[in-house]
């Protein structure tokens, strides 16, 4: 018995510690500062909205966008990070990851579904984007329809979990797409100025990040982005099995 007030006490500072990680990290995702090159022009941004004249990035080859380069503070993370961004008045795009892309056999980057390179932290790839300003305007018919089919089979399944009670029913829960438009949810609510020639500088506010943050002290998570202490979610009969030989459906005699 005289061992449980030691065990209750390490849980308690366990639990503690993890608390105050997601909180910090939650303060890294409000401000953006960093030095970056190469970069030049100057172009101010609210959410996917630029206006401006900038070029930063480039490729050392024909069609190896690997150059743009920086460090600071920038996406919930300190240290290196990879930038690109046109604007052209208010058009162009951009594209960030923080950390080091797993790559393939071959030395490639490997990415995701939005060609987004992949790292092997889960909130590095949360915050990462690669986008176009257009797409904030420009939402195709057949996406929009795709989204609501997706939002109705979700619905659909849930409510047949709380009816019966069955979790086998989870398999049909369609992927949620967390970056429909390349972006993630506290991006629309970001504020960057950038400016340089040659070697620039990124200062910026996120006030989305900002209420994140603060409500994150009562433990409510608006962007599901407090990753620390959290399992990844599975779901019963992930991943489905393979399609069976013609010898294994064959009905076998006892």
């Amino acid at each position: 018995m005289r061992f449980w007030p030691t065990i209750i006490l390490l849980s308690s500072l366990l639990n503690c510690a993890t608390y105050w990680k997601n909180r910090r990290n939650d303060l890294l995702d409000v401000v953006t500062l960093g030095a970056e090159t190469p970069t030049y022009g100057a172009a101010v941004k609210i959410g996917p909205l630029p206006i401006g004249l900038l070029f930063q990035g480039g490729e050392s080859e024909l069609g190896k966008k690997d150059l743009g380069r920086g460090y600071g503070v920038r996406g919930g993370g300190i240290g290196g990070y990879h930038s690109q961004q046109l604007v052209y008045t208010f058009l162009g795009g951009e594209s960030f990851h923080s950390g080091e892309p797993i790559k393939d056999e071959k030395g490639k980057w490997m990415v995701d579904e939005k060609k987004i390179p992949l790292t092997d932290n889960d909130r590095y790839n949360q915050k990462s984007y690669k986008m176009r300003y257009f797409s904030f305007f420009n939402d195709p018919v057949k996406d929009r329809k795709k989204r609501k089919k997706q939002a109705f089979q979700r619905e659909l399944t849930m409510d047949l979990v709380r009816q019966t009670g069955k979790t086998e029913f989870l398999v049909y829960l369609p992927k949620e797409d967390e970056k429909p438009f390349g972006y993630p949810p506290g991006f629309l609510w970001n504020l960057e100025v950038i400016g340089g020639l040659y070697g620039g500088a990124r200062v910026g506010f996120n006030f989305g990040e900002a209420m994140d943050f603060l409500l994150g002290f009562t433990t409510l998570d608006m962007y599901d982005d407090d990753v620390e202490g959290k399992e990844k979610q599975t779901f019963p009969g992930f991943p489905f099995p393979g399609a069976l030989t013609p010898e294994e459906e064959a009905p076998t005699e006892d």
